[in-house]
């Protein structure tokens, strides 16, 4: 048993190694929330048993997020990841991998990870360069963070390589220059490299090579500056899968944000807005050009305008770009609703009561999405199905003399064909009671009780008269009308 989880593990790490993609979840910040992993084309949860400040560091520097702050994993109380399965559980780390893929675990478990125990995590998001005395936040004097103390570079074989690593660690865009000779002024304190010889690929300033040690032969009149493009969010693209904006109750619909081009060596905060509304958050490393946000089965409380957008640093400042295209999903539901052109119907709490002998007519109709389609009608006091083309978006089906045949519930569905798919909804159902004529006077309440207390006065009033024009009697009347 341990030979064949350890071979299913190896081939899970295989999978994730070749094209890794890791993300937080809905947390309070671009760099927090419940860790998640992507194999087989579906996210699965991290199990928080034996989750530490270790593996937490570990996510948060896979993510560009820097070092954990915060870390919380069997000791949470709360929501889990639902119906998510679990893909690693008791992950190990030292702290100093690269990747969570390279951590010790515990193999494929599903049953004993409650689902209160999703590994999150808090990342600082401090990062350990910055530019001083620029024009703005993407120019000016580079100064590394290092034992406690900010340290200026030293401007030796600088080169538009050596920037482009800076601007691109710092979110800022491309490299336009990079000026030597302490061009936005001289720093002060200890000088951090000399001979830095960046290749122009790497992600961080530390990754290039350089002399070492702190060994260098310039003063602050060699300080390195650098002047960068600034950071510019283009317009995400927002696709849904299937591609329709119809759907059936219960359909499996997914969306994804994709990024128009990918942002290097930075992680990404996608947000998915529904009515305008942000309803989840998705941070993902600097690998994952897409962010798949939702994937749910269709039911009335997805229906809507849904878009997205994606967050980022520029040196150290949160940046949005705009928003997305807005695609709409709608269910495909019919309403089904009663009417009587000639005033035979009342409505009662349990549904519309018709009195007997008028005519009413029932209406399907259903939110305009595609022109033409078929409504059909059925009545669960016979299999008898009765078809109506839908015009502008509806159909009515009419009953010329109400009978107590009738009587019975009544359920509306819609069809159409567009192009190689077919659209079948779900029923709508209208409970529809046949009365007879003075039963709804009785049962509709205060005002036709005392209607009909007057008509019987009435008639009492008249045949009282009658009487005592043939019986002059006055006892004998007044005894024969009560």
């Amino acid at each position: 048993l341990l030979i064949i989880i350890n071979h299913v593990s190896y081939h899970l790490f295989s999978s994730l190694l070749a094209g890794e993609e890791i993300r937080l979840v809905n947390g309070a910040s671009r760099c927090s929330g419940k860790v998640e992993i992507l194999y087989k084309g579906q996210w699965g949860r991290v199990c928080g048993q034996k989750w530490d400040i270790n593996d937490a560091n570990v996510v948060c520097g896979q993510l560009g997020c820097g070092r954990a702050v915060s870390v919380q994993g069997s000791v949470h109380v709360g929501q889990g990841s639902g119906d998510r399965p679990t893909w690693l559980d008791d992950v190990g780390c030292k702290g100093t991998e690269s990747s969570l893929t390279e951590c010790s675990h515990g193999g494929l478990k599903h049953h004993d990870c409650l689902q209160a125990q999703d590994a999150r995590v808090v990342c600082s998001v401090k990062p350990n360069i910055r530019l001083v005395n620029g024009s703005g936040l993407c120019s000016g004097r580079v100064e590394v963070y290092q034992i406690g103390r900010w340290r200026t570079v030293c401007d030796d074989v600088w080169d538009l390589n050596d920037a482009a690593v800076v601007c691109r660690q710092l979110g800022c865009g491309r490299a336009d220059s990079a000026p030597q000779r302490a061009y936005f002024g001289q720093g002060s304190g200890p000088i951090w490299q000399d001979d830095v010889g960046c290749s122009g690929r790497e992600c961080s300033i530390t990754q290039c090579p350089h002399t070492g040690g702190g060994t260098h032969n310039c003063n602050h009149g060699n300080d390195a500056s650098v002047i960068c493009s600034g950071a510019v969010l283009q317009k995400p693209s927002l696709s849904i899968d299937p591609s329709y904006s119809a759907f059936l109750h219960g359909e499996e619909v997914q969306l994804t944000c994709t990024l128009p081009s990918r942002i290097l060596c930075n992680a990404v905060e996608f947000i998915l807005y529904l009515n305008e509304d942000s309803v989840m958050t998705v941070t993902v490393g600097s690998s994952q050009p897409r962010a798949t946000l939702t994937n749910f089965k269709m039911d009335a409380s997805h229906q809507g305008s849904y878009s997205c957008l994606y967050r980022t640093l520029s040196n150290g400042k949160a940046i949005s770009s705009p928003y997305s295209n807005v695609t709409k999903v709608v269910l495909l539901q019919p309403n089904i609703s009663l009417s009587s052109p000639n005033g035979g119907m009342f409505w009662e709490p349990h549904g519309p009561e018709v009195i007997r002998g008028h005519s009413f007519s029932i209406i399907c109709s259903i939110q305009p999405q595609y022109p033409g389609g078929l409504f059909y009608l059925d009545f669960s006091g016979s299999n008898r199905t009765e078809t109506a083309p839908a015009v502008n978006h509806s159909a009515s089906f009419h009953f010329p003399v109400a009978e107590y045949t009738d009587h019975g519930k009544y359920s509306c569905s819609y069809g159409v064909n567009i192009s190689t798919r077919s659209f079948s909804s779900a029923n709508s159902e209208l409970a529809v009671t046949i009365r007879a004529f003075m039963v709804p006077i009785i049962v509709s309440g205060g005002t036709g009780g005392v209607a009909l207390l007057f008509l019987l006065l009435v008639i009492c009033l008249v045949n009282w008269r009658t009487r005592r024009s043939r019986k002059p009697s006055t006892e004998t009347d007044q005894r024969e009308c009560k």
